[in-house]
């Protein structure tokens, strides 16, 4: 006997972050109807989602105002790690399950962070750029001291955060040769209980890295790398106050959450030269807005939260996501965040 099709209505609200030319949706076809938007069709998706079973998510708002007061869907998997664009209350109230992609771009994130770090200190763009303008060619060697470059080698590492991506990171750094410290909201805890113990965070695999408290990481970091979660503890983490915490000249960089971070005071940071410069893959409120104060911020780089988006991570995401939808067919939910 032929296995029955399913016939379930799936929505994925923002698919043009994952669906390209080479990677469409044919994979979600055996569930039932895919109807695939791009983000430009932010308006035209309230109406698909009244009646659809399934909604396959990256940072779309999904709120009460989206899925109404009886609402048919019954399980959203996220294109993403972080669900800070879903209303997890809302859901668990109404009985909908929602899962996330917990790993699928660690080594991703971790390489683009270092590609960040390496175009500050190495100025590899910049050389090019100059080259290609027939600078090497007009002045010999002296091109060389163009732009002011240092090695990482002997360089400390502060690292907000110690989930897969900031141990992936710590692994990078000490192949540089550089000193690693890591603070996280649980050892600031157990600090602040009074626990003097390193017990709980340091395992084998961590013996080069050294956590600290918040405090400490800001002052004796020359590199800050954020790799936390948005919530309210972490949203304005950097702002005014800390960044006066940190050494003179350092650098941050973020390919985690926008509103971590203050833009009118890390502008401020970089006019004034407090920070020698930063690196960005999110910001506050995107796409990027016309009038980000940071387009204008000296010694910032900024790329468009690509971190997570090469061709292997884009792949790995969609399996990731279809195995969600499985696992919750079966009545056996994974990576469950409510």
């Amino acid at each position: 006997m032929a296995e029955e099709k399913m016939n379930y209505k799936l929505v994925l609200t923002d698919a043009d972050v994952v669906i390209s030319d080479y990677l469409d949706a044919s994979v979600f076809e055996e569930f039932g109807r895919v109807i695939v938007f791009e983000q430009k069709d932010k308006d035209l998706v309230k109406d698909e989602v009244q009646d659809a079973d399934v909604l396959f998510v990256n940072k779309f708002k999904i709120d009460r105002e989206l899925l109404g007061e009886n609402p048919t869907v019954k399980f959203i998997s996220l294109f993403a790690t972080g669900y800070d664009n879903i209303d997890i209350d809302y859901c668990r109230e109404k009985g909908i399950v929602v899962s996330n992609a917990p790993a699928y771009s660690s080594h991703a994130v971790a390489q683009h962070t270092f590609a960040l770090i390496l175009e500050h200190f190495a100025k590899v763009a910049k050389y090019d750029d100059i080259v290609h303008k027939n600078a090497w060619t007009e002045k010999g060697t002296k091109v060389i001291s163009t732009f002011e470059t240092n090695e990482l080698f002997g360089k400390t590492i502060g690292l907000l955060g110690y989930g897969k991506i900031g141990r992936q990171v710590a692994t990078i750094a000490r192949a540089f040769g550089m000193d690693v410290l890591v603070y996280t909201r649980s050892y600031g805890k157990a600090k602040e209980e009074g626990n003097t113990s390193l017990e709980g965070f340091v395992d084998r695999a961590d013996k080069d890295v050294t956590f600290v408290t918040l405090d400490n990481l800001l002052k004796h970091s020359d590199i800050i790398s954020i790799h936390c979660p948005l919530n309210d503890e972490s949203r304005g983490l950097i702002n005014a106050e800390t960044i006066n915490k940190m050494r003179k000249g350092a650098f941050l960089v973020n390919t985690s959450r926008g509103p971590i971070i203050n833009e009118k005071d890390l502008y401020d940071a970089l006019v004034s030269g407090k920070l020698s410069g930063a690196a960005l893959d999110v910001v506050e409120t995107e796409p990027m807005q016309p009038d980000c104060l940071l387009l204008k911020a000296p010694n910032c780089i900024i790329t468009p939260h690509v971190a997570w988006a090469p061709y292997e991570t884009r792949q790995r995401l969609l399996k990731e996501n279809v195995k969600n939808f499985k696992a919750f067919l079966a009545g056996k939910p994974v990576n469950v965040v409510n």
